[in-house]
């Protein structure tokens, strides 16, 4: 179970990465291409916005530590936030402007939780670690 959560969480947290980029296609698509085009990246963008979780979980669940988790949470916590700057668009344009801001943190982030799972594949399997015997 913990292999299968590492590689969960090796798949979940690179493919998230790579969702990121195609996210911030979407975003020049609707500006460079016309406005029409800018539903796409808010749609997949509430489709990213989900993800984290997943990675948090298989995070948890690879028992590679807490750092991988505590990573995968600030992820959640970075990309939660993100949506909320555009709500402030019309009454707080100066805050609302921090969404791409929050985009380039929460990038960094995922980037950190994405080596963090090539790390965790790489560490020993729990189970396969023979605990110590103790000396009476």
């Amino acid at each position: 179970m913990t292999r299968a959560a590492r590689y969960a969480y090796l798949a979940l947290a690179w493919a998230f990465l790579a969702g990121l980029a195609v996210q911030v296609f979407f975003a020049g698509l609707g500006i460079f291409a016309g406005a029409t085009n800018f539903e796409t990246h808010v749609n997949f963008g509430y489709l990213l916005h989900l993800s984290p979780i997943l990675i948090l979980a298989a995070a948890a669940l690879s028992r590679a530590g807490s750092r991988h988790w505590r990573w995968a949470l600030g992820l959640v916590v970075a990309v939660f936030v993100i949506p909320f700057f555009v709500y402030l668009r019309d009454s707080t344009p100066a805050l609302a402007a921090l969404h791409p801001v929050a985009a380039v943190v929460a990038s960094w982030v995922a980037l950190r939780v994405a080596f963090n799972s090539l790390a965790a594949i790489r560490e020993p399997d729990p189970a396969d670690v023979a605990p110590e015997r103790a000396t009476t």
